[in-house]
């Protein structure tokens, strides 16, 4: 089998991958058509949000555009892989081959409205553990739901920053790619009534 980071070592690796990324590259987000009672989350059938290709054991798991657009769930699944790399010296996560990392790709990128997404993705596969809020730390990775109403959804993923206050409001400060950024970069949000806030950490206990 292969290894794992300890719970604890992996962040740092993700947040000093955040430099090798460009900014002000522009975002882009264009899902398939969906009806709005359906919780199916369409995925953008053009690309994968990534900056640049993801391969995986010779084959390209995550597809870029070209131009440097990109969008949340793909720079947040990007820049895990790019950790791996530089904690592993090898891209071959766990014991995962690339129709694995393709499935681990379906649960990132949020299948319905409301799931936890990149949790999912890392928890099911023995890869991460879940995190409480409390716990946060720099370099978590999270999902989160402004909304699930089916009418009118919004939801991000990101690499965690912080939490911190605004006039009297709670604050959360991420990383990822979004359009208030022009793309990637670091942005914060005051945390409105009823965000679902889902952390896992990279790591095995």
């Amino acid at each position: 089998m292969s290894r794992k980071p300890r719970l604890r070592e992996f962040n740092a690796y993700l947040l000093a991958e955040i430099a090798g990324f460009s900014k002000n590259k522009g975002y882009q987000f264009e899902p398939a058509s969906r009806d709005p009672r359906s919780p199916i989350n369409p995925r953008d059938p053009g690309y994968d949000g990534v900056e640049a290709d993801v391969m995986y054991r010779g084959e390209r798991v995550a597809r870029a555009r070209g131009d440097g657009a990109t969008y949340c769930c793909g720079v947040t699944f990007e820049i895990f892989m790019r950790a791996w790399v530089a904690w592993s010296g090898a891209e071959v996560v766990g014991d995962l081959d690339a129709s694995d990392v393709r499935a681990l790709i379906a649960d990132w990128f949020c299948p319905t409205m409301g799931h936890s997404g990149v949790v999912s993705a890392l928890v099911d596969r023995g890869l991460g553990v879940q995190i409480a809020q409390e716990h946060a730390q720099p370099g978590d990775l999270c999902q989160f739901w402004r909304s699930v109403d089916l009418g009118k959804p919004s939801g991000h993923s990101v690499l965690f920053l912080a939490f911190g206050a605004r006039d009297g409001e709670r604050t959360l400060e991420y990383w990822s790619s979004q359009p208030a950024t022009g793309g990637i970069g670091a942005h914060t949000e005051v945390i409105g009534p009823g965000w679902e806030i889902h952390l896992v950490r990279v790591g095995a206990e």
